[in-house]
């Protein structure tokens, strides 16, 4: 009976463990607030410390965007974010994922406060003149160094889910970048 039991366990570790790793069901849980509406390029995926993420999303004028990111907590929001506008090349955003000023505008992932003492999970709003493509661009940044029982310094390698959630709705007078 104890064999069953411990094989019941190792079978549900198993089955948690690919649940946490399921990064497409990770995005459901993103829901669009009126007027806008979850754009089908949004994505969401697996992705690893110490890599670089990048990929191409198309602007239509005539379109308001909205832009979020979310992240597994296993990176503790040690993530930078790049947006580059391809027809200028001009970068548009270049945020980390958490600075300790915490204000909005001030970083990707971390929630700030408003001034009703809300917490706000931060957004970037895009209105195009014109059509254009952005290039979003992920630095999953390398794991703190840990040091093992033997003294031997080591980078874990963490694994986890981000999401960039796309929104938009028919726009209304945007004034551009």
């Amino acid at each position: 009976m104890k064999k069953i039991g411990v094989i019941i366990l190792i079978l549900a570790g198993m089955f948690f463990s690919a649940q946490a790793q399921d990064c497409s069901n990770y995005m459901e849980n993103r829901k669009a607030e009126p007027p806008y509406q979850k754009n089908s390029l949004s994505k969401s995926a697996l992705v690893v410390s110490g890599h670089k993420y990048e990929f191409v999303v198309p602007l239509q004028k005539g379109y308001d965007y909205r832009i979020m990111f979310f992240a597994s907590p296993v990176f503790n929001n040690r993530i930078n974010f790049k947006i580059i506008d391809l027809n200028t090349n001009e970068v548009v955003l270049d945020l980390p994922g958490e600075t300790e000023a915490r204000t909005k505008g001030s970083c990707a992932l971390a929630p700030w406060v408003n001034k009703d003492g809300k917490e706000i999970h931060p957004y970037f709003d895009f209105y195009p003149q014109t059509s254009t493509s952005i290039k979003i661009v992920i630095d999953v940044l390398e794991a703190p160094s840990k040091t093992d029982d033997y003294g031997n310094e080591y980078k874990e390698i963490l694994k986890g889910c981000l999401a960039v959630v796309i929104l938009d709705k028919p726009s209304s007078d945007g004034n551009g970048f």
